[in-house]
């Protein structure tokens, strides 16, 4: 591979995965919590080890078409 083909992208000021701590790609799926940006994937598998069953997550906001909001429950944030 030619390094003229390799295009750099720059990452800055993107948030880490707080589950797996990889940065996550501002046009992922990402879930956005209390506690901080998730890869979706990341927050489903940690909720579903946690609650058995799958998170509720409501579709962004302003065409945020790949950001969803995670809707807390009040036995969630007392755990």
């Amino acid at each position: 591979m030619e390094d003229n083909a390799i295009v750099d992208i720059d990452m800055k000021g993107a948030p880490a995965c707080g589950r797996c701590f990889m940065l996550v790609a501002r046009y992922a799926q990402q879930a956005v919590a209390s506690t901080g940006t998730y890869h979706r994937e990341c927050f489903e598998a940690w909720y579903f080890g946690r609650y058995g069953k799958r998170p509720r997550l409501v579709a962004g906001h302003n065409g945020d078409r790949h950001r969803f909001q995670v809707r807390e429950r009040e036995v969630d944030r007392a755990a």
